[in-house]
């Protein structure tokens, strides 16, 4: 067994041609032809358990991967694999990897079900004391009738610091533009077998009690920057109106958890972080305005107008998201997240907290701070009121980090209570907040205020949706927390 520590990017497949060159410049560059059959069974076993099973023909013979994973990951990639050599495409299956562990009925129903075809260029870079294995990939995943290309660049640690690895990116970024890597290629086979998403939610995190809450705050903090370049990579291919929602949402939560851990994580480069991810959603902010205005819009006209608008605004958010700027924040962070300062605290005391300890002491002040601030919701002003939807935000986003810590029968079932009042709430506060925002986008994007603000909502609206939303938020006080 062995443990890889690989970072992956994104490239434009028009810029491979340019990365191999630059790749040959540094050494002589091994260029071959790959195959690999991915072996699951029809209900997604391995990949519900962590676990992937490839076999790869390398033009020599067939080589058999088993790899592990904790959770889903976000740039840098740490797994255990376990490799041998196998006589063909068909798997050996034997005692030296976690598969021995799988019930028998498991065993029996693998069968392949995607395959990944590339055009491999490696070679091993030293960068001071650390040897880098770099590996550009063009390549196409099949399964069934479907095909996608994809071009990446796996950057994978023979030897020295991770920190080498993102110097090494960063080297190749003023080459050929990179964006983060959140995705695996089993998750790509995984991912064509599934319908076309417009979008792609907040996944589960796999968290545990005795968890470090250091570690804790990286497995939450990657699992937000997934999210988001999920999102943002549908959002650059289709322009969809949901990934973007999306992509919002996991910079949001990323925020959220900058904020929610900060005694943990602050640093030198916190601040700098949480700059940056604000004025990213702001950037987002214009368009998904737009988008919601079109949706809420009641005469074609005042339709025809935002949607010229709207298009206007995602391009000009494509150039943005295209930026130095934009790519570089989701590379910083990630080696943030994986080597930052806050790691190495020379104060951290040896019985550091764990995330179970922290959890509930988070969620108790994120509770208490939201039941004081919304009292009396129905007298307060909107920008009172907007507040108190962001401190319903921050509790529902801490709540959610933290649900695997709470999967017991008992306080599972208080979750997803807390979560069901938690929504409500959340609803009636978000229209309440698009109802009072509404005219001043409407004005600001040159469109007649008056017309226009009846054409998007009703001010009748506005009293039964307050009433709603007292009554959602009384309700969500009294609810027991989940976490005591």
């Amino acid at each position: 067994m062995g443990k890889e520590i690989e970072l992956k990017l994104q490239i434009a497949p028009q810029a491979a041609g340019l990365a191999v060159q630059w790749g040959e410049a540094q050494g002589e560059m091994n260029l071959r032809p790959l195959r690999s059959v991915y072996f699951d069974t029809p209900g997604r076993s391995l990949a519900m358990a962590g676990l992937s099973l490839r076999t790869r023909y390398d033009g020599a013979g067939f080589i058999q991967t088993v790899k592990a994973a904790k959770g889903k990951a976000a740039g840098l990639f740490t797994r255990e694999e376990w490799e041998k050599e196998v006589v063909s495409e068909r798997p050996e299956l034997g005692t030296d990897t976690p598969l021995a562990g799988l019930p028998r009925q498991t065993l029996d129903a693998l069968a392949p079900l995607f395959s990944v075809e590339v055009e491999r260029g490696s070679l091993d870079i030293a960068r001071g004391n650390s040897v880098i294995e770099m590996a550009i990939d063009t390549g196409v995943v099949a399964a069934d009738d479907r095909r996608a290309d994809f071009c990446e660049i796996e950057l994978e640690l023979k030897s020295g610091e991770p920190h080498a690895l993102f110097e090494l990116t960063r080297e190749l970024d003023a080459l050929v533009s990179l964006r983060l890597g959140v995705m695996t290629k089993s998750e790509r086979g995984y991912r064509l077998l599934d319908a076309v998403a417009e979008s792609a939610k907040a996944g589960s995190i796999a968290l545990s009690a005795d968890l470090s809450v250091e570690d804790g705050f990286a497995a939450i903090a990657s699992a937000c920057i997934r999210q988001y370049r999920i999102n943002e990579d549908i959002l650059l291919r289709r322009r969809s109106p949901d990934a973007l929602h999306q992509a919002r949402v996991g910079l949001r939560r990323l925020r959220s958890a900058l904020t929610l851990f900060k005694p943990v994580v602050a640093d030198d480069r916190h601040s700098h972080f949480g700059d940056e991810l604000k004025w990213l959603a702001a950037e987002l902010g214009d368009a998904r305005d737009l988008d919601v205005l079109y949706d809420r819009a009641r005469s074609n006209e005042l339709r025809i107008a935002i949607a010229r608008l709207r298009e206007s605004a995602y391009g000009a958010l494509e150039d943005t998201l295209g930026s130095a700027r934009a790519r570089a924040l989701m590379i910083d962070l990630a080696e943030w997240i994986a080597v930052g300062a806050w790691r190495d605290a020379e104060d951290r005391a040896e019985g550091q907290t764990s995330t179970g300890e922290f959890a509930a002491h988070a969620l108790e002040k994120s509770f208490r701070k939201f039941k004081k601030h919304s009292e009396g919701l129905a007298g307060l002003s909107d920008e009172d009121r907007h507040e108190v939807r962001k401190l319903a935000k921050k509790l529902r986003y801490g709540s959610d980090f933290f649900a695997a810590l709470y999967d017991d029968k008992k306080r599972a079932k208080r979750h997803h209570r807390f979560i069901d009042h938690l929504q409500s709430v959340q609803d009636h506060l978000g229209k309440l907040n698009d109802m009072a925002a509404a005219p001043g986008l409407l004005a600001r994007n040159g469109l007649d205020e008056t017309d226009g603000a009846e054409g998007v909502l009703s001010g009748a609206d506005t009293a039964d949706t307050l009433r709603k939303a007292e009554t959602s938020r009384d309700a969500l006080v009294e609810l027991k927390p989940f976490w005591v």
